[in-house]
């Protein structure tokens, strides 16, 4: 019950986030806010402010916010049908960028906390059957220490392994020793590396071992917005397979599938829950730019078109646009609800 309890609550502060995107951006161009609502369903707990109602609803699956003039007429000045084309663009896009935010914030919250991967560390991890290394007699947990007459025990590990493999390739096919460290005594093994023809590099047949290492505030910051790029890239690429070729749609998660996987995570561990949740916040901010109906991809491109007329669309063709969108996104859900149910 606990892990359903935190995984609702994480799934709900991405989904408030997002949210959060909309109302602060609309609240810096001038657009009222009647309602910012954390849920959908009957209403739970009502807190009413200065201007905007705060809503708690009982199905903790999705959120919104109401801005005056959204979806009927109003004279107001501060209605979002009153205000310039660009306002309303920045108001609908800022949901979506809040959640990419959201996911650097996570990446350097992880960075910072757990450190980076980073293979660069001269410690053998394992080695190859039947290759120069284990005929040799070298093993796993191996730390190399000298390559031929080259001390390398005083380098970074990162430039140790970078000498490692020049070295090795350089040298060729002519045989050297390689010294290493195990169990803290120090010990020699004679070895004559062998042609890769694959990639036309010389090799011993083992690789290095993967570890961590702790970085500052703003490589950190750096990293997180380059790897939530790269993530965004892949994402994109997947949606396409899956829109144009239909590969991945039985991979394809609900809310039910969603808050499941979270809980998982949140028993394996704090950085396993930090991973989940970058993923999900980008997801849902990819997934809101599509250009469907109901979704803020939709809204977006209606928008840009009234730019390019100078003339508002009609409120009625808007609504039914939708509206449809609104019902085919309901009965996705619907499916995909039952496709999770069905796996757990």
């Amino acid at each position: 019950m606990t892990t359903i309890l935190v995984a609702l609550l994480f799934f709900s502060i991405i989904i408030m986030i997002h949210e959060l995107g909309h109302f602060l951006t609309a609240r810096a161009v001038g657009i009222h806010a009647e309602e910012f609502s954390i849920g959908m369903g009957p209403r739970l707990l009502k807190i009413p402010g200065k201007e905007t109602t705060y809503s708690l609803r009982a199905l903790p699956f999705g959120g919104y916010v109401r801005f005056l003039g959204e979806d009927e007429t109003s004279d107001d000045p501060r209605a979002f049908n009153n205000a310039k084309v660009w306002k309303r663009i920045l108001v609908v896009a800022s949901g979506p960028l809040m959640n990419l935010l959201l996911a650097v914030l996570l990446l350097s919250v992880a960075y910072l906390s757990f450190g980076v991967y980073d293979s660069d560390l001269p410690v053998i991890d394992s080695v190859i059957a039947g290759y120069p290394a284990e005929q040799a007699g070298l093993q796993a947990g191996d730390r190399i220490i000298g390559i031929g007459d080259i001390d390398i025990s005083t380098l970074e590990d990162s430039e140790a392994v970078e000498r490692i493999r020049a070295f090795i390739n350089e040298n060729g096919s002519d045989p050297f020793t390689i010294t290493i460290l195990r169990n803290d005594k120090t010990m020699s093994f004679d070895v004559i590396p062998i042609l890769n023809e694959a990639d036309n590099r010389y090799q011993l047949g083992f690789y290095f071992a993967v570890g961590t290492r702790r970085i500052g505030f703003f490589q950190a910051l750096g990293m997180s917005f380059v790897q939530t790029f790269r993530i965004v890239g892949l994402m994109v690429a997947m949606l396409k397979d899956l829109i144009f070729a239909g590969r991945g749609l039985g991979d394809v998660m609900g809310p039910v599938g969603i808050v499941t996987e979270i809980g998982r995570a949140a028993q394996a561990g704090i950085q396993q829950l930090l991973n989940l949740g970058i993923i999900i916040t980008i997801n849902l901010g990819i997934m809101n730019l599509i250009p469907f109906p109901a979704l803020d991809g939709g809204r977006l491109v209606l928008l840009i078109v009234e730019g390019i007329r100078r003339k508002p669309i009609d409120r009625y063709k808007e609504g039914y646009f939708h509206f449809i969108g609104f019902v085919l996104l309901i009965i996705l859900m619907i499916i995909v609800t039952y496709k999770d149910i069905l796996k757990i």
